[in-house]
């Protein structure tokens, strides 16, 4: 029987997770022969290409291009008509890739996806930002790129992921697909197990100031996210202490505290099961994260200048 589903997995120095993920996409209730794994390295410096070649079917070297281009690279050499996305630091049950099968068999019109579930070690700062309330946790309101499942003739009319973007491919993907009427069903039959996420405060706000970068090739879409709303609100409050200090900084106070009330009712937390000044440290750092990236965006000097 030919492959149904291609797994396609983006690597780029992960060989702390990329055994024990593939060793989860391997050990999977579904047909071993109906169902091959990519793995798409991005120019690793260690052990992760090596690790991929014992573990995959095929290992595919793309170094020194946007991750949207390596996701693209898997997608055009995979053999499935269905395509799945994963990451390198990243684990599915073994029941996953039969789930996913079993959703694009009911609607290949749709794009599906899934969201983050905390590993077992979880510190304060991950159970405090991927919060699970009693319906399980919390999920994305657009595609993430560690938990993607489409049939590859729509992903074909799509034209795949945006290359140029450096972060920010996943989320684009959706918004686009949306605008073209199609449905994107984000769900936790899809959910994964995230092992990367950052354990310090210094790797969360050097994540998210990576994730900023999204915001240059979005453009006006910019507009219709409230979050890069309450992110720029944040920085012009914080400019404006130098002329008009205590409105300001009240304002700039109550940006994160917007994002915790947001994610405390979409999580669905009691307030007395909840640790409100964690929340609120994080979504501090989430938004100076990504300030600090866009404002340094904005005042980064042209090529003339950097000449001087």
């Amino acid at each position: 029987m030919s492959i149904k589903v291609s797994i396609i997995i983006p690597c780029f120095n992960e060989e702390r997770h990329i055994k024990s993920c593939l060793e989860s996409v391997r050990n999977q209730e579904f047909p071993r022969d109906r169902f091959e794994v990519i793995v798409v390295d991005n120019g690793s410096t260690d052990n992760s290409p090596r690790i991929s070649e014992k573990l995959s079917d095929k290992v595919i070297f793309a170094p020194q291009i946007n991750v949207g281009a390596v996701r693209n690279i898997g997608a055009k050499i995979a053999k499935g008509e269905l395509l799945a996305f994963i990451d390198a630091d990243c684990l599915i049950d073994e029941h996953w890739i039969a789930r996913a099968s079993d959703l694009l068999e009911k609607d290949k019109t749709s794009i599906f996806g899934g969201g983050c579930l905390l590993p077992v070690d979880a510190n304060w700062l991950e159970r405090n930002w991927l919060l699970e309330g009693p319906d399980g946790n919390t999920l994305p309101k657009e595609l993430i790129g560690c938990s993607i499942v489409v049939s590859k003739l729509l992903f074909q009319e799509l034209q795949g992921f945006d290359e140029t973007l450096e972060s920010g491919e996943d989320s684009e993907l959706s918004i686009r697909a949306k605008d073209h009427g199609i449905v994107v069903n984000i769900c936790r039959q899809l959910n994964v197990t995230h092992l990367g996420n950052s354990k310090t405060i210094k790797s969360f706000l050097k994540r998210q100031a990576w994730h900023a970068k999204s915001y240059s090739g979005f453009g006006f879409k910019n507009l219709r996210d409230p979050v890069f709303i309450i992110i720029t609100t944040f920085i012009f409050s914080c400019i404006s202490t130098i002329f008009q200090p205590y409105p300001s900084i009240i304002i700039a106070a109550l940006c994160p505290a917007t994002l915790t009330v947001k994610r405390i009712l979409r999580a669905k937390l009691k307030l007395t099961n909840t640790n409100i000044p964690a929340l609120y440290l994080i979504d501090v750092l989430y938004i100076t994260g990504r300030a600090f990236a866009i404002f340094k965006s904005l005042t980064r000097k042209g090529p003339s200048d950097e000449k001087h």
